[in-house]
C-alpha cells in the first residue's frame, strides 16, 4: 500500500499549549508567504491575508523583497503577449548566500516552460513511457501533446535559512502552475545531488549520479547521514483540498531494509526501475508520527471570476490557451517545506562529518505525471535548472595605496555571484575596522593582508588571497630663488623645483605640485612664482611648502631675504676670487675704488642665519690686487663668501658672492663612465695626488643608502667599479666620494 504525507504545520495559537493543525490555508514561514500568490508584502490566501510584511517571488508594487530576478521582464512580456511559445529561466534577484531581511538566501530559480498549444507542441515532454524509479539515462524527450492539466507553465524554487546562520532551519519553497485548472494534478519536484542535464538536440538526459543514474543517501551505524543524495517531492493536488506530498530519497535496497535513520523513518514505499531494484526512491516520515513538514496551498476562490491572483511580470498561459496577467483560480500551487524538520538538513549531521555549507543539490527538475501513482508515466517537464550548487567565491579584490594625505586605506571585495563572509589577518599591517561581512576593510599601515573567504559564518574557507598594501611617501623638492626686478620696485619669487620633483617612483612620476607661500607682512600666495606689490616690508624670511598632488607629500624650505643680497648683485666695485689648497681657502679681491674703503669685512654664508663675518682686512693703501684673506677653517663642500667694503665716509658696498669648494687635496680630478642599468657596473676614474683611503657611497634621492665601498687610492690614475645592476631605468641617484670624513666629490646620476 502506498502512503502519502499531507502537509501539516505545528502552529502555536494564543493558548499556552501548541496544537497540531492541518495547514490548508498557507502561512508565512521564514518570512516567505506561502499563500498561492506571487506578490511580496501581501498574503492572498490563508490564515493571514492582506498587507503582511513578507517575501515572495515578485514585488510588483516595488516594495518588499522579490526572490526572482525581473530584469528584461518587458521583453518577455512583449513576446508572450504576441503569442510566442518560448521557454526561459531566471535566477535569484540577489547573489547566492545573500543576507536579506535577516534571512540567508541560498538560491532561487524560475522556469517558464513551452506550452502544448495546437498547432504547436511542447518541445520538452516525455515521448516514451518514463517513470520516476528509472535510470534517467533511459528517458527520452521531445515534442508532443498531452492533457492541459499536465502542461506545466511556471515553476519556482527557493531555498533559505530561517535566520543568517547556517544552523538555522532550512526551508525549501516551490510553486507550480499548469495550463489546465480542472481535475486533479500530479507533478514531481526532483532534486539531483550531482549534475543532471537534458539535450534538446538528442532528446536524452545525462546524470552524473553513479547509483542507477542517481546519487544515494548513505548512513552510519547510528542512522546519521554521512552522504546526501537525490530527493523527490511527489505532489498530488485535488481542487479544494490541500496538496499532498510524498517526500522520498534515493537509497539502496539494503539501506532501505537495514538502516533506521536518526531523524526520520522510512515509509512502506520503495520504487525503482524493476520489481526488486538495487536502488530506488524510499518514502520518509516523521518518527513522532506528526507530519508538520511545512505548508501547501492553491489559489482557490468560490467565485472563480473574482480570483485576482498575480502571476508573473511577463504574464502566464490561461486554460483557454491565451495570455493572461493573472492566474485563474486553482491554477497555481505553492508549498513550503522545512527540510530541517524533515531531517535532511546537513547542519543536523556536523558531528558525523557533514558541513552545513555543502552543496545539498546541483539541479532541480520539474515534471508532471499522468496519475496519482508515483510509478505512473511522466508527461511534461521543464528543462533541468541549476539550483543550490556549491557557491563559488568568485569575488574581485581592489587594493589601495596609502599616501602622505591618505593615512587610512580600504581593501574592497566586490562579490560577483556569491555574497561571502570574510576574515582577515596581517603580520605587519594594521586593521582599523570593517563592515559587517568584512568585505570592506579599513587599514592604517602598509603591509601584507590575508583574507579567507567562505559563503557564510560557520562555513569553512574555500579561497584565500594575499593583498600587499604599499605606501607612497616620495616627497617633492622645494627651492626658492628671488630677484629684485621692475627697476628694484618689487621682489619676484621663484618656487620649485618641478624638474627635480618629477622623478621615477613605483607610483609614477609627479602629477603636479601645489604651492603654499608665506612671508613678511602677511605675504601669502598659492602660485608657483608670485611677486610682492612693492618693496615695503618685504625683507625677512620666506617659507615655501611644496605639495605633490599624487600623494600629498610635502617639502618645506625657508629663505631669509635681505636688501643687502641685492646690493651685492648690483655692485661691480669689488671683484673677488677664491682658491682651495692645503685645507685652506684663500680669498683675493680687487677694489676698483680703493680710496673709498677703509676696512673690508669677509662674510661667509651660514645657512638660515644668512652671511656672518669670519674676518676683517684693513685697507693699508696697497695695490688694488693685493687684498687677501685666508680662511683656515672652511666648511666641508661649498663655501660662499662676499666682501663687505666700508668706505671712509661710512658708505657700505658689497662684492658678488664667490663659491669655493673645499675638496680633499689628495684628489685632483674625477671622471665617471657608466653603462645602462642591468649591465653590471659603472666606472669611476680618480686622479689622486697621493696614496689615500676613500669611501664611495651611493644614495637614492629620498636618502636611502643603496651601495657603499671602501677603496685604496694610489697616486695617479685609479678606476673603481660601481654596481648599477639594481638601478631602474629613469631613476636618479647620487654618488659621493669621502676622504677623511669630508665630501671630496659628489655627482647626481640619471640612469
Amino acid at each position: 500500500m502506498k502512503y502519502t504525507v499531507t502537509l501539516f504545520l505545528l502552529v502555536v495559537s494564543l493558548s499556552p499549549l501548541p496544537v497540531l493543525s492541518q495547514l490548508s490555508n498557507g502561512g508565512r514561514y521564514a518570512n516567505f508567504g506561502v499563500d498561492a500568490d506571487t506578490r511580496s508584502n501581501y498574503m492572498k490566501y490563508g490564515l493571514l491575508t492582506g498587507s503582511v510584511a513578507s517575501d515572495d517571488w515578485f514585488s510588483p508594487s516595488l516594495s518588499g523583497y522579490n526572490v526572482i530576478d525581473t530584469s528584461n521582464a518587458a521583453s518577455y512580456l512583449s513576446l508572450l503577449q504576441g503569442g510566442a511559445n518560448i521557454g526561459f529561466n531566471k535566477r535569484m534577484s540577489t547573489m547566492l548566500y545573500s543576507k536579506v531581511g535577516g534571512k540567508l538566501w541560498l538560491d532561487a530559480v524560475y522556469g517558464r516552460d513551452y506550452i502544448a498549444t495546437n498547432p504547436l507542441t511542447d518541445s520538452t515532454a516525455f515521448t516514451i513511457a518514463s517513470k520516476n524509479g528509472d535510470n534517467p539515462g533511459v528517458w527520452a524527450g521531445g515534442s508532443t501533446n498531452f492533457p492541459d492539466k499536465n502542461d506545466l507553465v511556471d515553476v519556482f524554487a527557493h531555498m533559505r535559512r530561517d535566520g543568517t546562520s547556517v544552523y538555522d532551519s532550512l526551508w525549501l519553497f516551490t510553486g507550480v502552475s499548469t495550463v489546465g485548472t480542472s481535475g486533479s494534478r500530479y507533478f514531481d519536484i526532483e532534486l539531483y545531488k550531482k549534475n543532471f542535464s537534458y539535450s534538446r538536440t538528442t532528446g536524452r538526459f545525462t546524470s552524473a549520479g553513479t547509483d542507477a543514474g542517481h546519487t544515494q543517501w548513505l548512513f552510519d551505524a547510528s542512522g546519521n547521514i554521512v552522504q546526501t543524495g537525490d530527493l523527490i517531492l511527489a505532489v498530488n493536488y485535488s481542487p479544494g483540498a490541500p496538496p499532498v506530498v510524498d517526500v522520498r530519497i534515493w537509497v539502496s535496497s539494503t539501506t532501505f531494509t537495514t538502516v533506521s535513520p536518526a531523524y526520520f523513518k522510512f515509509g512502506a514505499n520503495f520504487d525503482g526501475a524493476t520489481v526488486s531494484p538495487a536502488f530506488g526512491y524510499a518514502s520518509i516520515l516523521s518518527k513522532a508520527g506528526a507530519t508538520n513538514f511545512g505548508a501547501g496551498i492553491a489559489n482557490y476562490s468560490a467565485m472563480a471570476t473574482q480570483d485576482t491572483t498575480y502571476a508573473t511580470p511577463w504574464g502566464t498561459e490561461l486554460s483557454n490557451k491565451t495570455w493572461g496577467a493573472q492566474y485563474q483560480t486553482l491554477q497555481f500551487i505553492e508549498m513550503g517545506l522545512n527540510l530541517t524538520r524533515i531531517g535532511v538538513d546537513p547542519a543536523l549531521y556536523t558531528a558525523t562529518g557533514l558541513s552545513p555549507c555543502q552543496a545539498l543539490f546541483s539541479n532541480i527538475f520539474f515534471k508532471s505525471r499522468s496519475s496519482n501513482s508515483f510509478a505512473s508515466n511522466m508527461q511534461d517537464f521543464v528543462t533541468p535548472l541549476t539550483f543550490v550548487q556549491n557557491p563559488v567565491m568568485d569575488y574581485s579584490l581592489t587594493p589601495d595605496t596609502l599616501r602622505c594625505n591618505k593615512t587610512t586605506g580600504t581593501i574592497q571585495i566586490t562579490n560577483n555571484t556569491t555574497a561571502g563572509y570574510y576574515t582577515w589577518q596581517t603580520a605587519n599591517g594594521n586593521i582599523a575596522g570593517s563592515n559587517g561581512d568584512s568585505s570592506q576593510l579599513s587599514i592604517t599601515k602598509p603591509g601584507t593582508y590575508i583574507v579567507s573567504a567562505s559563503p557564510a559564518v560557520g562555513c569553512p574557507a574555500t579561497r584565500k588571497d594575499t593583498v600587499v598594501i604599499p605606501i607612497d611617501t616620495f616627497p617633492p623638492v622645494a627651492s626658492i630663488f628671488v630677484s629684485l626686478v621692475g627697476n628694484f620696485s618689487y621682489l619676484q619669487l621663484y618656487g620649485g623645483n618641478t624638474s627635480a620633483s618629477n622623478y621615477l617612483t613605483p607610483f609614477g612620476g609627479s602629477q603636479g605640485l601645489l604651492w603654499d607661500w608665506s612671508g613678511p607682512s602677511g605675504f601669502a600666495s598659492a602660485i608657483q612664482n608670485p611677486r610682492t606689490v612693492d618693496t615695503n616690508g618685504v625683507w625677512g624670511t620666506y617659507r615655501l611648502i611644496v605639495t605633490e598632488k599624487r600623494n600629498g607629500c610635502k617639502d618645506t624650505i625657508l629663505k631669509p631675504i635681505s636688501m643687502y643680497d641685492f646690493v651685492i648683485l648690483s655692485t661691480e666695485e669689488l671683484i673677488v676670487r677664491g682658491v682651495y689648497k692645503n685645507n685652506l681657502i684663500r680669498l683675493t679681491w680687487e677694489d676698483r675704488n680703493p680710496d673709498l674703503a677703509s676696512v673690508y669685512e669677509i662674510e661667509r654664508y651660514a645657512g638660515s642665519d644668512g652671511f656672518k663675518p669670519v674676518g676683517t682686512v684693513l685697507n693699508d693703501g696697497g695695490s688694488a690686487g693685493s687684498l687677501s684673506f685666508m680662511d683656515s677653517d672652511p666648511l666641508p663642500g661649498n663655501n660662499r663668501y662676499r666682501i663687505k667694503a666700508i668706505g671712509k665716509n661710512g658708505q657700505v658696498y658689497y662684492s658678488g658672492v664667490v663659491i669655493v669648494t673645499a675638496e680633499a687635496d689628495e684628489l685632483q680630478s674625477f671622471y665617471l663612465a657608466g653603462n645602462s642599468p642591468g649591465s653590471g657596473a659603472a666606472s669611476l676614474v680618480v686622479n689622486a695626488g697621493m696614496d689615500c683611503q676613500a669611501d664611495i657611497v651611493m644614495y637614492s634621492l629620498s636618502g636611502q643608502r643603496l651601495w657603499d665601498k671602501n677603496v685604496q687610492l694610489n697616486r695617479g690614475g685609479n678606476t673603481i667599479g660601481i654596481s648599477t645592476a639594481s638601478a631602474q631605468k629613469g631613476s636618479i641617484q647620487v654618488i659621493f666620494v669621502l676622504v677623511k670624513g669630508r665630501v671630496a666629490y659628489s655627482q647626481k646620476i640619471i640612469f
